[in-house]
């Protein structure tokens, strides 16, 4: 499960790492004069290449620019930290060795590109030692003490949170301290049933899991079941479109996981379209339904559903009701989809 930047932060928070001051929007509040930086809360990355993190001294400005531009309505307005260097450090699971592996490197939008990773096993057995951080601090020139608390905070996720990855691109390193300017957490999914209730209790939305990768089109996917989503994104293919996603969000998917998938999609800002593809056995086309109609009353973009199954006729009644089109026929609804 992906956590949002500010869960992710919520997170650090809790496990002794720094963060800077911010204000999760909405609601639109006063907001102390000078630099601040202000970034769409979404779930996918590319966020600086992509023009929605800005550092502006008129965040409302940025925050109705971003909405209007691109129907995004989450953001996180932050103080403006000041910093001499920056670095990327992460937490994972090395496959070789099945023990916790901080990574580290420079700091930046192109760390993959830009190479020299350096990586480090700290085994279960021992953890996160005082000497770990004085390895890295001298690789960051930074004060040891600051770095523990990074290393020990991003060991704890994984070990203790079930963590597949705990991620700070940028830490910035300042005369005294290290700050954590981004988070990305992956909560790996079979950990939720021993964590849910803690991450609940700090309150980061824990949904139903969904199988998602994002891809290069600008024609969102939903499916349910890997199969039906696969061949709903060949057919996409084969008509000259190109897939922006893989999302199946299983079976016996409710109105609020339906809800929570579509507006994964919707509000990937390259998503042009969407097409839902939906064969109603466990799953219920009106709880289906519903959750579409939720879904587009938060962004609105164009969708093109199929839907059949359990409750078919309801599900089709309510899309209806509410101005959306559904169609019996797959190939016509992936065809009027690649027209439109």
């Amino acid at each position: 499960m992906k956590l949002y930047e500010y869960e992710g932060k919520i997170l650090f928070k809790k496990v002794g790492i720094e963060i800077p001051k911010a204000k999760l929007v909405p609601p639109i509040e006063d907001f102390p004069s000078g630099k601040l930086v202000v970034k769409a809360q979404i779930l996918e990355g590319g966020r600086g290449k992509r023009g929605l993190v800005k550092v502006t001294e008129n965040p409302v400005e940025a925050i109705k620019e971003m909405e209007a531009k691109y129907g995004i309505e989450s953001f996180l307005v932050e103080e403006f930290i000041p910093h001499e260097r920056e670095y990327y450090l992460s937490c994972l699971i090395d496959r070789d060795t099945q023990e916790p592996m901080f990574a580290m490197g420079k700091g930046g939008i192109n760390v993959e590109e830009e190479g020299g990773i350096i990586t480090k096993v700290v085994p279960t057995e021992r953890g996160v030692k005082f000497f770990d951080a004085i390895e890295v601090s001298k690789l960051m020139s930074a004060k040891p003490s600051s770095i523990y608390s990074v290393l020990k905070g991003l060991y704890d996720l994984v070990v203790d949170y079930g963590a597949e990855l705990a991620e700070i691109n940028p830490l910035a390193i300042t005369n005294e301290k290290a700050i954590a300017l981004d988070s990305k957490v992956i909560i790996e999914d079979n950990s939720l049933i021993r964590v849910g209730d803690t991450l609940k209790s700090l309150g980061i939305h824990v949904s139903k899991p969904s199988a998602y990768v994002e891809l290069d089109g600008d024609v969102g996917i939903i499916g349910n079941g890997a199969g039906l989503t696969m061949a709903t994104m060949d057919m996409v293919k084969l008509a000259g479109g190109s897939p922006a996603d893989f999302l199946d969000v299983g079976g016996g998917a409710d109105r609020a996981h339906v809800r929570e998938s579509m507006l994964t999609v919707l509000r990937n800002p390259k998503v042009k379209k969407v097409i839902a593809n939906i064969y109603g056995g466990i799953t219920r086309c009106d709880e289906v339904a519903y959750g579409i109609v939720d879904a587009l009353k938060e962004v609105n973009k164009p969708v093109f559903i199929r839907l059949s199954g359990t409750n078919e006729e309801e599900g089709e009644r309510i899309l209806r009701n509410n101005g959306v089109k559904v169609y019996k026929n797959v190939m016509e609804m992936v065809g009027d989809a690649i027209r439109s």
